[in-house]
């Protein structure tokens, strides 16, 4: 039987007897206004630009720094795969649904698409504890034939809820290939053992763990191993 602690409880846990290390919890605006700053910059330079969909795993909360989140561990891998001076837009937004990058980030990548190479989706995690499940495959189908054909969307990861994330996985693989998307296989990278693999609130991966994320992004690119 698997077993879960919501991340609120988990939070207030650390703040108790972990004093010290309650800014790790608390720094979603910080990453986020990271990210709103780089975006500019992005968008005002040039070279092949991707764009980043997501919820907080894809802001790079857990990691020591937003760069160093798998969005920005896999910046450095496109950069060095081929030499081009790659740019991200981050749109990633803690809390995310499935819905919500649908109406509040998708809208982006359709004013940019006419010189946009790559899209990634990582979203799906906070609509697993959402309470009921029916609506989800719908959400699922919405979301996959909304983005652009060629997305690489990934899968939901190990830890949480175990027979419902078996479940989304499912459904996100099929819906996925139906839509002509590529498929980030996060689940299968991110499996035990989990030593340092999470930050203090035991929710959010690590830098390490999102290096795990990056290498199932860089499969889906068939980009060469670091």
């Amino acid at each position: 039987m698997s077993t879960w602690v919501s991340p609120t409880a988990r939070a207030r846990f650390v703040r108790r007897f972990f004093p010290d290390s309650a800014v790790r919890v608390d720094y979603t605006d910080r990453y986020q206004e990271w990210w709103a700053a780089q975006n500019e910059d992005a968008l005002a330079a040039s070279g092949p630009l991707w764009i980043a969909l997501g919820d907080s795993i894809a802001l790079g909360i857990g990691a020591s720094a937003p760069e160093h989140g798998f969005v920005g561990q896999l910046l450095d891998r496109l950069r060095g795969s081929d030499g081009r001076p790659w740019r991200v837009v981050n749109l990633s937004v803690s809390g995310a649904r499935l819905n919500d990058v649908q109406r509040d980030q998708l809208p982006v990548v359709a004013e940019h698409l006419g010189e946009v190479e790559l899209v990634t989706c990582a979203v799906g995690v906070n609509d697993l504890f959402k309470p009921g499940f029916r609506h989800t495959p719908g959400r699922i189908r919405a979301l996959t034939r909304a983005l652009p054909p060629g997305t690489v969307l990934a899968t939901a990861p190990h830890g949480f809820l175990l027979w419902e994330t078996v479940a989304f996985n499912l459904i996100l693989r099929r819906e996925a290939r139906a839509a002509g998307l590529r498929i980030a296989e996060v689940w299968s990278h991110t499996g035990p053992p989990y030593h340092e693999k999470h930050c203090v609130d035991r929710f959010h991966p690590s830098d390490a763990g999102h290096a795990d994320w990056c290498d199932a992004f860089a499969e889906a690119l068939e980009l060469p191993l670091a």
